[in-house]
Order: C-alpha cells, then structure tokens, then sequence
C-alpha cells in the first residue's frame, strides 16, 4: 500500500512537472497568493474605466458588457460595479479554497495547480468578459470554452457571438423571472396566470414565479463558470470540477435552504478534494473514472438535487 502511494505520488510530480515546466513568465514563480492580492487590486471597481455598455479593467484585459440590470434583470447605476464586487467575491475564495487558504482547510495539492491554471487566464492579455443578457437562454449562466460551439447547441449562436474566455449571465434566469418567449397558452394553462397578469407580464414588468428560485450566492454562480475555462465539463462518469468547487468552496448549494443539508454536502466535497488517490490518478482517466465511481463520488450531485 505505501509503495503504491509513493507511486502515485510521483505519478502526479510528473504530471505538474511536465504541464507546468519550463518556466515562461515571472508569473510562475510567484507564490499564488501573491498573484491573487495582485489580480484583486487591479479589480477594484474604482479603478475600471467607464465604457459604453460596461466597465473596463484594463490592467486586467477583463470588461463587462450590457450589465446594467444585473443581478436581478432591474436597470441600476451602479449593476456593473455589483457584478465587479461579486467577480472579486468569487475570485477571493473560490482560490483561497483551491490553494487551502480557506476555511474548508488543505485540499489536494491538484487543485493549486487548477488554481495556477485560472489565473493564468486572468493574467494572460486575452480579452475577458463577463455579458448580460436578458431572456435569452434557459440556464442562470453558462462560459464559453476553448472548443467552438455546436451548431446543433441551442446556444451555438449566443456563445459564437462571445468571444473565449468569457461568461454569460442571464438575469431572467437569475432573478427567477418567467420567460416571455411562451405562447399566451402556456402562461394561461400551465402558470395558471389570469388576462391581466399575462399581459402585465409580457407588456410590462415580468413576472417572478412563485417557486422559481432566485440565485443568491452569486460569487459562487461566477466562480462556477469560471472553472469552465479550465475545460471541465459536468459529468457523472468523471470529477464534475465545477460543481466540486463551488460545493466546497462557497458553502453547498444555492437551491438547499436548509444549513445543516448544506453542511453536510459541503464537507463530503470538501473530504471528495482531499482524496490522494482519485488525485493522484488525475493522470489516468481511465483510473480515475473507476475510482470516482467505486468510492460513491458520484452520487454526491444527484443526492444534493434531491435535496432542492
């Protein structure tokens, strides 16, 4: 058993030294901390200079677009500094956590090296934005990925016009609005709203279901997509990454009110992130895969949908 463990654990060493070296940038060697404290400096939003439709961190090569009604789809001065707030929110502990400077303690040394990686897209000159869009898709967001969107993809046409890396937020989605793309019928029939309500709500102000769930931890919502950009995608059969991380790192679920439910959840991701040897084997897929399922990691996400 000790000899396997030694044999992961190089394993891994390899694996770090391989994608992390040879040294390109000053960048890389500095502690990742500092390269936090130095990216959340550059995002105060006293520093972003005003443009038309959002704001502007050009230190940082990182925008938001047409985010005047965010979070909760009402126009407000000061939205675009809000979601500024909450992407330096999310940012702050969603690496700290990585980097086991959270509350949730040390995690496996893998998710500093998904730490240095995320940074790394911060600190690069590519354009990053963060966009609004009211209405437009039926998720609360989603972030675009290296790989070009299918065109049989539903949103095929709203991330092509989105340049990588970037995320887009629907503030209908996250305000838990009703959609106003139904048929009169629908709203009629199935949201039981009476004539006035139907067209208060497609001619006026929209209408918020009455159990429909209006997303609160919204650092947590933005940390999530960010992880997206490293190129995880949710799976069953693999370490569903981003959902890893914001269970661990920002508390459990948005959709669970109940605190001891999320405390519970969030200690078995947090206990999923520390695990040597599904770590340890990020090398092998295959491995992996077999590990994720054989240690019951992937009930984890179905049990916390139950939970909502």
């Amino acid at each position: 058993m000790q000899s396997a463990k030694i044999l992961r654990q190089a394993a891994l060493c390899l694996l770090l030294a391989v994608v992390v070296l040879p040294i390109n940038s000053l960048a890389e060697v500095i502690p990742i901390a500092q390269r936090l404290d130095s990216l959340l400096e550059q995002l105060d939003p006293d520093l972003a200079f005003d443009t038309r439709g959002g704001l502007d961190f050009p230190g940082l090569q990182l925008r938001t677009q047409d985010c005047g009604a965010y979070p909760y789809n009402k126009i407000d001065a000061q939205a675009e500094r809000h979601l500024a707030r909450d992407l330096h929110a999310a940012l702050q502990q969603g690496i700290q956590c990585m980097i086991g400077k959270g509350p949730m303690g040390q995690l496996h040394r893998y998710h500093e090296y998904q730490a240095h990686r995320l940074l790394q897209i911060l600190e690069s000159p590519r354009r990053k934005t963060f966009r609004c869009v009211a209405d437009r898709m039926f998720a609360n967001a989603v972030a675009t990925t290296e790989k070009a969107p299918s065109p049989d993809d539903a949103l095929h046409e709203l991330l092509r016009e989105t340049p990588h890396p970037a995320v887009v937020i629907d503030t209908f989605r996250v305000g838990g609005l009703l959609s106003t793309r139904h048929p009169p019928e629908t709203y009629r029939n199935f949201f039981k709203l009476d004539e006035e309500q139907i067209r208060e709500h497609l001619t006026g102000s929209p209408l918020r279901a009455g159990d429909s769930h209006r997303y609160r931890d919204l650092p947590a919502l933005l940390f999530h997509e960010m992880v997206h950009w490293l190129g995880f995608e949710h799976s069953a059969l693999y370490p569903d990454m981003a959902h890893l991380y914001e269970s661990c790192c920002f508390g459990g679920s948005d959709y669970i009110d109940d605190p001891q439910q999320n405390a519970a959840f969030q200690a078995r991701a947090c206990n999923t992130l520390r695990d040597d040897e599904l770590w340890s084997n990020a090398y092998s897929k295959y491995r992996q895969m077999r590990l994720w399922r054989f240690k019951g990691y992937d009930r984890l996400k179905s049990e916390m949908r139950g939970a909502y």
